[in-house]
């Protein structure tokens, strides 16, 4: 395994830090390790495993506890899988780095077929949307339905202040520019909750990212026989691309695509409003053909 850490008293640090937030979930889990052509994939399981699986793909350098805010509403319809990305900050161990598409779309393919299931319900936020749609558009019959959270690239490029805004956090390492790129990303005076931010902090300074693919927009052409049914949620606040142009610019490209623009938020929508964002994925979900293992 190649270890993202710079040794191993920093990358326990980080675990430790990762297990503080583990504990905001207030709900019962079990840890899985599954093992891929590009490492061991660390799992996060939650609620009842009769249910209808729903994998989901955390944003860039967040890991899967930035999930807390969703859980408890999610497990009352699905059993919920939420995946460390592979080579990002987090508990799962790369063995080779996703370089490319391809990649990424047969580490998910891998990871759904280690868990034995031949449908999924898939949800992704922002670098996680990239990625869930990636495999959507790959593998679109291992998918009952997909739900993006401000999916970074995706449908409309990526402004160039992103850049400018998570660079020096990543290069520095320092809680300025950290906070800096998170008050960027997030909406007016919403702050991360201190043990997430905790979390954040040791992996920035400690970790550097395997994850060698980075998100763009998807060519018109590859959704010609797309009919996944998808939901996209995008805030109002949103910085790294205009909202409603790219809603406008997803609507274009999946013609049964339901859409919202969430009042009053930023690209932590998952976070910062997680009662909407809870509240439009069960009523999506709701909408669902009966499930066959």
């Amino acid at each position: 395994m190649v270890s993202i850490f710079k040794n191993d008293a920093v990358e326990k640090e980080y675990y430790l830090c990762y297990e503080r937030s583990l504990a905001m979930f207030e709900t019962g889990f079990t840890s899985l390790h599954i093992p891929t052509t590009f490492g061991e994939t660390h799992v996060l399981c939650f609620g009842d495993k009769n249910m209808q699986p729903l994998l989901l793909l955390h944003g860039m350098t967040m890991s899967s506890t930035m999930w807390y805010p969703n859980m408890k509403q999610l497990i009352q319809e699905r059993c919920v899988y939420a995946i460390d990305v592979i080579g990002d900050f987090g508990k799962s161990k790369p063995l080779i780095a996703i370089k490319n598409r391809k990649d990424a779309g047969q580490w998910v393919l891998e990871v759904v077929n280690a868990l034995q299931f031949n449908k999924v319900d898939l949800a992704g936020h922002s670098m996680g949307g990239f990625l869930s749609l990636n495999f959507a558009l790959t593998y679109p019959e291992r998918l009952s339905k997909l739900m993006l959270y401000a999916p970074a690239g995706t449908f409309h490029k990526i402004s160039l202040k992103f850049f400018a805004k998570i660079y020096p956090a990543l290069l520095f390492h320092t809680e300025k520019w950290i906070d800096k790129a998170f008050g960027w990303f997030s909406g007016k005076g919403e702050l991360l909750h201190p043990v997430f931010r905790s979390q954040v902090i040791a992996g920035y300074r400690h970790a550097k990212p395997l994850l060698q693919l980075m998100p763009s927009v998807f060519p018109k052409e590859e959704f010609s026989s797309f009919q996944v049914p998808t939901l996209l949620l995008i805030g109002d606040k949103e910085v790294i691309y205009p909202a409603k142009k790219t809603i406008a610019n997803a609507q274009n490209m999946i013609p049964n695509l339901e859409s919202h623009l969430i009042a009053g938020a930023s690209h932590s929508l998952t976070m910062e409003h997680a009662d909407v964002v809870n509240e439009l994925t069960l009523l999506f979900l709701k909408k669902e053909e009966p499930y066959h293992k």
